[in-house]
């Protein structure tokens, strides 16, 4: 559609005006008569760091402030050699956000997504003391964590790596986590900083400077200051040690080169003094006087390029000292040049961080809806089924970046049950995600002639007919194997398919018609995790699961590559690779099965999930909220069949239920981490109660939401290579309040298995603030949690359009049957405060405000008013 007139006009990146001189010295001469850009806060760093910079020679600066392989190829995601001559140690950076990802084990927590639902502060503290405990002990000294940007866009891929949609509640989380994590002697790096809210033109990583694919994201200053940077200025004055700056463009500029944001509003305007390093590959230019510290994972622009600026004159070597500065300023708060570093443990406590990971869970189910089927009664237990294959198999999370977990803790729900004693459940698989390997009759090899597939070495030699593609378990290829199978699949029938590839110890590929269709079992850092789809196979393999509609009676050209794992590659063995499929027919079977084993019993649990094949936490963002592989139709079945149905979720972000009138009970567990089997048992066997809140709102519809409304398609998918944030400071549950809209379960959502009632609401106007009083009851007879929810309502002549209601306090308290507890919550000044875009400043409206108090954003049990001082 064309540009309407009131657009933004494109802004032109000081690397483009720099591109427009013919030489370096013309360029530094127009930089000089450019108006005075802002200055950072001088870094001093201490005088240990300020000692060792004046020691430190030019290229030894430059090896400080970029990427290196590590030697020792531990897995970790990136790599600082330090300077052995100086006793300045290597910094070795392991990625999160959940957990410490390396080629060692360590514990497989739930993601952020199950965390945040638990609102609560202390637990975020314990995750992060995990993953700082851990890290240390695998020799890792900085977690790429936490993830911190805003649940803007429902078809981010990772949202279930963030703590939702409300910028205090992600505040609140955030700081906790990185208290944790330095509480162990690790630097956390929060990131991405900044407006990184959606994969969609965020960056083309094969075309970086193509504008069609990289958008500009464009952000007013008001919606920056009051949505977007809150959690940065918790985390700065929090004490995180460093920050990483995104991959996407903001307001013209790429994240890493920006100025305006890493030096005026980072350094100048929150107070930042740690370092600030590049997301991997993310760097476009040598932009250390930008503000940008560290280029990672390597010196494409901060090693070779950087020394030859500062030698030409092109750069000031005083801005690499500064970088520098900042770098070691860190090492020396932790302790890391005098040796005075809390010391690490010498191994993972497994029982401690797995007790985590199940409270994690706990805490964070959701139970969105209760017709009365949970806690499940004596005639279920005499009678129950489980349906999918996230019941029989733990689903910890998705995609990577992420802890893996001990997979001799991975129990599934179906097993946890089983061995409480109380049920035993019959299990229907519903949707088939390991498949049957594709048969020799609809393979034809190479050569036209018979079935099964041509095998030829990659190496070269003579090549061989296989009937099918399956080399696994004992049929095992010899370690470091590399083939290509080459020939035809002809399906029998038209319809949808799903093919997987399916490997271990060797990365495998399946093309048809010589588009690659999927990978899976490949290495990356040096080892390889079994995270292709939400489970692995039944056996053990990594799945990468792929929907295809086939012609029946249609020859298909089929390549399959396998490479076997290098020596450098960590658990290096036997190779397994196998080709399955599941046909139409069989999908409609396993349906059909999955709804007549639903009739025999009182009642079915169906298992639904998200993230298989990379739709959650992969590559490339959602493109629907429906639940992938026909679940909807699994539980449509199964509901027609049983009207006794539950349903437990095992998603990290919103998904839409066609079905939700015909199912009464809910259950969102998330993604459940290690020990999630365990959790989801206790919580169905009424062992546990949930106490969860959505820290997502769920929409009715897709168009409902403000990113995905047909209206403003400039919101997410972007107009002329722009996206535009024009729902402002209107995002989440502030838009449906705005518009009136009902959403499917609103912002801070959740019920449990007993009942709170609240009264005695007083507020009190104190300095800089208001003080909220209230009292909460459990009037049930189960012991439970409630996460209690103070909203402040719109000043009534504020010049500026407010929120109906915006989040300014929560507490999440867990009560005894009949137990009562008085709370004070306190109101800060600037939750009820705008920010002044041409004052530059934040601005408190005159005038009394509505303060309501309820069990979530739409459930509002108490309400009064006050006027702040």
């Amino acid at each position: 559609m064309p540009p309407s007139d009131d657009r933004v006009p494109p802004v032109r990146s000081r690397r483009d005006v720099l591109k427009g001189f013919g030489s370096a010295a013309a360029a530094v001469a127009f930089l000089a008569l450019l108006e005075p850009a802002a200055v950072a806060r001088p870094t001093d760093g201490g005088a240990k760091a300020r000692g060792l910079l004046a020691r430190l020679t030019l290229d030894e600066k430059i090896a400080l402030v970029h990427g290196a392989t590590d030697p020792e190829r531990l897995g970790q995601a990136g790599y600082l050699p330090g300077v052995p001559r100086l006793g300045i140690p290597p910094l070795r950076m392991s990625d999160g956000p959940a957990g410490v990802n390396v080629a060692a084990s360590a514990t497989g927590l739930p993601p952020v997504s199950t965390l945040a639902a638990s609102f609560n502060p202390e637990l975020a503290r314990e995750y992060g003391e995990v993953m700082g405990r851990e890290g240390r002990t695998l020799r890792m000294d900085v977690l790429l964590a936490p993830q911190i940007e805003l649940s803007r866009a429902l078809f981010f891929s990772r949202n279930k790596d963030q703590t939702g949609e409300d910028p205090y509640l992600n505040a609140q989380l955030a700081v906790a986590q990185i208290e944790g994590v330095q509480a162990q002697g690790m630097l956390a790096m929060a990131k991405h900083y900044l407006a990184n809210n959606q994969r969609n033109g965020e960056l083309n990583r094969s075309d970086p400077d193509d504008p069609a694919t990289n958008f500009d994201f464009r952000v007013d200053d008001r919606t920056l200051h009051e949505i977007y940077l809150p959690t940065w200025e918790a985390v700065v004055r929090a004490g995180v040690a460093s920050i990483m700056a995104a991959y996407n463009h903001l307001n013209g500029e790429w994240n890493t080169e920006n100025r305006a944001t890493l030096t005026d509003i980072l350094r100048g305007e929150l107070g930042f003094e740690g370092f600030v390093t590049s997301d991997w590959n993310s760097v476009h230019s040598v932009s250390v006087e930008d503000g940008l510290d560290m280029q990672m994972p390597d010196g494409t622009y901060f090693g070779d390029p950087l020394k030859q600026a500062v030698r030409d004159g092109t750069i000031p070597e005083s801005a690499v000292d500064t970088a520098v500065t900042r770098i070691l300023g860190q090492y020396d708060r932790f302790g890391l040049l005098d040796g005075s570093r809390k010391s690490a443990r010498a191994a993972i406590d497994v029982e401690a961080g797995a007790r985590t990971a199940r409270e994690v869970a706990t805490q964070g189910a959701v139970l969105l809806a209760n017709d009365g089927a949970l806690p499940l009664g004596r005639a279920a237990l005499r009678s129950l089924a489980l349906i999918g294959p996230t019941a029989a198999q733990v689903a910890v999370s998705v995609s990577g970046e992420r802890a893996y977990g001990f997979e001799d803790r991975m129990v599934s729900p179906l097993a946890a049950l089983r061995r409480s004693g109380d049920t035993d459940p019959r299990h229907a698989v519903g949707v088939d995600l390991t498949g049957t390997t594709v048969p020799a009759d609809v393979l034809t090899p190479a050569d036209g002639t018979g079935h099964g597939l041509t095998r030829t070495p990659a190496a070269g030699g003579a090549a061989t007919t296989d009937a099918t593609v399956d080399f696994t378990g004992d049929q095992a290829l010899p370690l470091g194997s590399s083939y290509v199978w080459s020939g035809t699949l002809t399906p029998p029938t038209s319809g949808e398919y799903r093919l997987m590839i399916q490997a271990w110890r060797g990365a495998a590929s399946l093309s048809l018609d010589g588009e690659q269709l999927g990978s899976a079992a490949s290495p990356r850092d040096g080892f390889a995790r079994k995270w292709s789809s939400i489970v692995p196979t039944t056996d053990g393999l990594d799945n990468e699961l792929v929907t295809v509609t086939l012609t029946g009676g249609q020859a298909y050209v089929v390549r399959i590559a396998v490479t076997g794992w290098a020596d450098t590659v960590h658990d290096r063995g036997p190779v397994e690779v196998r080709l399955a499929w599941v046909t139409p027919e069989q999908r409609a079977a396993d349906i059909r099965a999955a709804a007549r084993l639903a009739g025999q019993v009182h009642t079915p649990v169906v298992f639904a999930f998200n993230g298989s094949g990379g739709s959650t936490g992969g590559g490339g963002d959602r493109t629907t909220l429906a639940l992938p592989v026909h679940q909807d139709e699994l539980i449509e079945a199964v509901a027609a069949a049983n009207p006794r149905t539950v349903v437990v979720l095992n998603v990290g972000d919103p998904v839409t239920m066609p079905w939700r009138k015909k199912v009464g009970t809910i259950l969102l567990a998330g993604y459940a981490g290690q020990e999630g089997g365990w959790a989801t048992a206790d919580l169905l066997l009424g062992r546990a109660n949930p106490g969860g809140k959505l820290t997502m709102t769920f929409p009715k519809r897709e168009a409902d939401h403000p990113t995905l409304d047909p209206a403003h398609p400039e919101r997410y998918f972007g107009v002329d290579g722009v996206v535009t944030y024009s729902e402002g400071v209107f995002t989440g549950y502030r838009h449906f309040d705005r518009e009136g809209i009902d959403p499917l379960f609103c912002f801070g959502h959740g019920l449990s298995y007993t009942r709170f009632s609240y009264g005695r609401l007083s507020v009190s106007e104190v300095r800089d603030g208001l003080e909220v009083s209230f009292t909460v009851t459990n009037t049930g007879d189960r012991r439970g949690a409630e996460v209690p929810q103070v909203y402040v309502g719109a000043a009534p002549h504020a010049p500026v359009d407010m929120p109906v209601r915006t989040l300014a306090a929560f507490e999440q308290v867990e009560l005894r049957p009949g137990q009562s507890r008085r709370l004070t919550l306190r109101v800060d000044e600037r939750r009820m405060s705008y920010w002044d875009t041409a004052k530059g400043r934040w601005v408190l409206p005159a005038g009394r405000r509505k303060v309501e108090v309820g069990s979530s954003s739409r459930d509002i049990r108490l309400k009064g008013t006050g006027t702040p001082r």
